[in-house]
């Protein structure tokens, strides 16, 4: 059964800047565009005006998990749900967090609504994927370990990766960005980009205890720029300024979260990062060392690509555990060959445009919706 036009109510914790948000707002602006009309509920946050300016209607609803404590919340937080299901006329619901996916997926079930879940890592509690499955979500991996993670649990899913959005995510100029930095033209960039929380904080630290050492064995001058916030940030800004005073040079950093993440990426003649960043850089042009959550994949370049895939670039699978020295090995091996990281970057951005086009991704989700609504009718 094919429709011409599918409701859509796409629900999340928040508005904040991160990857699923991120992942989300392309979707959202591609599927009108093929016939389906998305309206967003959750919490807001800093990328609600970019929700906003796509059209997108935006119904908020307090979904966090410290809402949801209060058993007064979860009713209203149902109730809320409910409401905009009805008087939307919706036809899917598609979550991506928990613990708000739990109440949108009750309030769906309660109306007879198909719900997709997709599953952006394995960090997911397993008792609430059960809980989620028991409700009837149908279910979608972003990755094929996560898919292996939902099978050991007993899960099927459809594998659908992230979409990028190439109209976003694109090779341009960053003279000003690095003006603005006060970093000098010639000089390389490196980028991490990450949630400064968890695993990728401590890969945090250990790039720049290695950029460190590089700086300090007197080879050519570069700067590293760090871009995220996270529950780490302030250990992570400490270490920064002692690591600058060291090297008697401000050569680090730290700008927080950034709604323009291309800008960041094309500043860099090398992005360090994982999972969903490694493939906005790539989109961007760029050369990544691919290390994550799970540990240390390496230099993404042509003859690893399908590997780097099937790893989602050490975010959810890695080769070995990262450590500085490894680190400062493969970045200081690469900031010498600025033809070679260009070439590198060149190739990565064609293998990214033919396999993770966010038009491409939003036609798939399109069939799956279909399929849920024919089965249901």
């Amino acid at each position: 059964m094919t429709r011409n036009r599918i409701r859509l109510l796409m629900v999340m914790d928040s508005l904040a800047v991160g990857g699923t948000e991120t992942y989300v707002l392309s979707l959202v602006k591609s599927f009108p565009a093929i016939g389906i009309m998305p309206v967003y509920a959750g919490g807001t946050g800093v990328m609600y005006e970019s929700f906003a300016r796509i059209g997108c209607p935006i119904y908020r609803v307090g979904l966090t998990a410290e809402q949801l404590l209060d058993p007064e919340q979860q009713e209203q937080a149902e109730r809320a749900l409910m409401q905009i299901m009805r008087s939307r006329k919706i036809d899917i619901v598609h979550i991506h967090q928990t613990p708000s996916g739990l109440y949108a997926a009750e309030a769906a079930r309660k109306l007879g609504i198909p719900v997709v879940f997709t599953v952006h890592g394995a960090y997911y509690p397993p008792e609430q994927l059960q809980q989620l499955k028991a409700a009837g979500c149908i279910f979608v991996s972003v990755s094929f370990p996560v898919q292996a993670y939902l099978d050991v649990l007993g899960i099927p899913s459809h594998l659908i990766a992230n979409g990028i959005d190439f109209d976003q995510f694109r090779s341009e100029s960053s003279a000003a960005l690095k003006a603005s930095l006060r970093i000098p033209e010639e000089e390389k960039v490196i980028v991490y980009a990450s949630r400064l929380a968890w695993d990728k904080a401590v890969v945090c630290a250990m790039l720049l205890r290695a950029a460190r050492s590089i700086r300090l064995s007197g080879s050519a001058p570069f700067h590293v720029i760090i871009v995220g916030s996270g529950n780490q940030a302030s250990v992570i800004t400490e270490l920064a300024e002692t690591l600058n005073q060291e090297c008697n040079t401000a050569f680090i950093h730290l700008v927080g979260s950034q709604m323009r993440m291309h800008d960041y990426y094309n500043i860099g003649d090398l992005v360090v990062g994982t999972g969903r960043v490694a493939l906005e850089a790539m989109a961007c042009g760029k050369p990544v060392l691919a290390i994550g959550n799970h540990g240390y994949f390496g230099l993404v370049e042509q003859a690893v690509y399908d590997e780097a895939w099937l790893y989602y670039f050490g975010d959810h699978n890695s080769k070995e555990r990262p450590t500085e020295q490894r680190i400062g090995e493969a970045i200081g091996g690469l900031l010498g060959s600025a033809d070679q990281l260009e070439e590198i970057g060149r190739q990565g951005q064609a293998w990214a445009r033919a396999n993770f086009h966010i038009r491409d991704k939003a036609l798939q989700m399109k069939e799956l919706y279909e399929t849920l609504l024919a089965q249901t009718n």
